[in-house]
């Protein structure tokens, strides 16, 4: 018995084609290589469904592979993660990298700037009255 053969609707095709397209223009290659990556996993959820998270086991839409690099050298790999769970290996690793074939995408701890509570406020200049 031969497998059965699914073919590709056009218009997920046709959409795919249209980004890889649109990503050229894209100088930074971090950003055209997250719009490939994100391009070809929503094809692939069209196709195939998406899977679950090994941490948490919460639904995961784009199946992108994740590699952590952990602060004390550590590296661990995941199939993908969801997008908290995902955040959580950001807050803790050197560099988490989400990678399909020759493009990856690097993300770094996030960098938070101060608080709002800790900026002083300025004196407002005084009003000038004029006279009517």
């Amino acid at each position: 018995m031969q497998g059965i053969r699914r073919q590709v609707p056009a218009k997920f095709l046709q959409e795919y084609l249209e980004t890889m397209v649109s990503a050229q223009s894209f100088q930074v290659s971090n950003v055209r290589h997250w719009t490939l990556i994100q391009c070809y996993a929503e094809l692939q959820f069209k196709l195939n469904g998406g899977s679950k998270c090994p941490m948490c086991k919460a639904h995961v839409r784009h199946v992108v592979p994740i590699r952590a690099e952990h602060q004390d050298g550590t590296v661990q790999e995941f199939d993908c993660l969801c997008t908290r769970c995902f955040e959580g290996e950001r807050a803790i690793s050197k560099v988490v990298t989400m990678h399909l074939g020759e493009a990856a995408v690097n993300h770094y701890p996030r960098t938070y700037g101060a608080k709002t509570s800790d900026v002083q406020s300025s004196p407002k200049p005084a009003k000038r009255k004029t006279a009517y």
